[in-house]
């Protein structure tokens, strides 16, 4: 090889490299950097689909799921028990707050959702769905 075609490949490897960074960066800036707390009807714990989420259960009891995989990292199950309502939901901690407390995110909440009831759309959107 000439030291022209050298430096020609070097340049063609240049920039490619930085063709393959700028990818790999817009692929992590698409990716959540946290779980993403997903919302389903309490109706639908016991037998919900963990893939649909791409998650795997890895523990479950009586109750139904207890710790669930998602993007490598274990949630475990945890539920209230305060003035707060029905829920379940799946977490894990993420660090420390401030004031020392633990940090957390959620995976998925599983809540009562009967009360929900959608507004009336107003004129102007009906004007532009037919």
């Amino acid at each position: 090889m000439t030291p022209e075609q050298t430096e020609l490949w070097l340049e063609i490897q240049h920039r490619q490299m930085l063709a393959l960074e700028r990818i790999a960066d817009t692929l992590d800036s698409l990716a959540p950097k946290s779980a993403p707390d997903i919302k389903r009807p309490i109706e639908e714990f016991k037998n919900f689909d963990w893939s649909s989420i791409g998650a795997r259960v890895d523990k479950s009891d009586s109750y139904g799921a207890a710790v669930v995989s998602w993007k490598g990292q274990i949630y475990t199950r945890r539920s209230p028990q305060n003035k707060f309502g029905v829920a379940i939901w799946f977490s894990r901690c993420v660090g420390k707050e401030e004031d020392g407390a633990n940090k957390y995110e959620r995976l998925i909440t599983f809540k009562p959702f009967s009360n929900i009831e959608a507004e009336p759309l107003p004129p102007k959107a009906q004007n532009h769905i037919g």
